[in-house]
C-alpha cells in the first residue's frame, strides 16, 4: 500500500516536472514581438533662432537732423541748435555724429561783461523701435567732448585761459511722428552730464543739466 503511494506521488511529480519544462520551451521558442523605433527628426524649419538687431539681409539708408534743445545752463536759459546724422540699419539703429552750440547770451558768474561760450559734439547712437509706425520712439546717446570758457559780447575776445575742455554723455528719449516717408517730427528730453571742466567760476554742474529738444528729420528711413 505504502509502495503504491509513493510510486503514484513520483509519477505525479515527474508529469509535473515534464508539463513546467514543456511550458518554458513553448514561450523560449516563441517569436519575439516587433519592436517600434521612433526617430525623431530635426529639420532647419523647426530650431528656434535668437531675435537680433542685425539678422537676414542688411538694409542701409541715411537720415540727417536739425535740432534745438532747451535747457538751463548755470541756472540760465539756454537755447543750443545743431544737429546729428548717420547710416541708418534695418530700420533700428542709426551709427553717426552730430553737435551743437549755445546761441543765447549768458551772462558769465563772477566775470563783468563776459558770457558763457558752450558747444560739444561726438558720436551718436539712435535706436528707433517700430519705425514704420505713424507713432514711435526712440532712444539717443551721445558721447564725445567740447568746451566751455568766457567771452567778451562786444568784440567776441576769448582767452585761452578762459577756455576748459570737458567731456559729455547725453541719453535722450524721444517720441517720434512720420509726416512724410521722408520726413520726421521728433520731441524728446534727456539729461546731459559734463565732466572735466576747470575753470574759476564755473563747475561741472553748473553746464550738466535736462534738456528739451525739437528735431526735423531728414532722408531715407
Amino acid at each position: 500500500m505504502t509502495q503504491n503511494i509513493i510510486k503514484s506521488f513520483v509519477l505525479l511529480a515527474l508529469f509535473l516536472t515534464a508539463l513546467t519544462l514543456a511550458t518554458f520551451t513553448a514561450f523560449a521558442q516563441a517569436p519575439a514581438p516587433p519592436t517600434t523605433t521612433t526617430v525623431q527628426t530635426t529639420t532647419a524649419n523647426d530650431e528656434e533662432t535668437a531675435e537680433a538687431i542685425f539678422s537676414g539681409p542688411l538694409r542701409s539708408s541715411g537720415y540727417g537732423a536739425v535740432s534745438m534743445k532747451f535747457t538751463p545752463i548755470q541756472g540760465q536759459f539756454g537755447t543750443m541748435v545743431g544737429g546729428y546724422g548717420g547710416w541708418f540699419i534695418n530700420k533700428t539703429l542709426l551709427i553717426g555724429g552730430g553737435g551743437y552750440g549755445l546761441t543765447t547770451n549768458i551772462n558769465a558768474p563772477m566775470r563783468t561783461g563776459e558770457n558763457i561760450s558752450f558747444g560739444y559734439g561726438g558720436i551718436v547712437l539712435e535706436y528707433v523701435g517700430a519705425s514704420d509706425k505713424v507713432f514711435h520712439y526712440a532712444v539717443q546717446t551721445m558721447v564725445g567732448w567740447g568746451g566751455v570758457g568766457f567771452y567778451r559780447p562786444r568784440d567776441f575776445t576769448v582767452s585761452s585761459r578762459s577756455i576748459s575742455p570737458m567731456f559729455v554723455i547725453e541719453p535722450s528719449l524721444m517720441a517720434e511722428l512720420n509726416v512724410t516717408n521722408f520726413l520726421r517730427l521728433a520731441v524728446g528730453g534727456g539729461y546731459r552730464i559734463v565732466t572735466g571742466v576747470q575753470l574759476d567760476g564755473l563747475t561741472n554742474a553748473d553746464v550738466s543739466s535736462y534738456s528739451l529738444s525739437l528735431n526735423l528729420k531728414f532722408g531715407s528711413f
